[in-house]
């Protein structure tokens, strides 16, 4: 028995319909300074490892110590020098997007 190979012709509709409401807007470029770029860009690749694991992963200083060969005082070093710069950077954001706008109470 032979398979019928025979196309079958144009399936859907005859044509696609246009787009009426077309938008006008377009993407602006990215133009701002990206503040997170560039703090994680400061960091070295240990630095960044130590950020991600005890921060975001919440791995003791020891697990640190053991997953990196790292000596304990050197994680707990640099533990404490990422809280000190995130502190900074936190306050310099904090400080450089005030609003003026004041709360009264009544």
């Amino acid at each position: 028995m032979n398979a019928d190979h025979t196309p079958l012709g144009r399936i859907g509709p005859p044509s696609l319909p246009k787009k009426k409401n077309e938008s006008h807007l377009k993407l602006q470029p990215d133009t701002k300074e990206d503040k997170l770029g560039s703090f994680f860009s400061g960091l070295n690749w240990t630095d960044r490892q130590i950020l991600a694991m005890h921060f975001a992963e919440k791995l003791s200083p020891w697990e640190i110590h053991v997953v990196l060969n790292l000596s304990m005082s050197d994680v707990l070093c640099r533990i404490q020098r990422l809280k000190r710069i995130a502190r900074k950077s936190m306050g310099l954001a904090r400080a450089s997007g005030k609003s003026h706008f004041t709360l009264r109470i009544s």
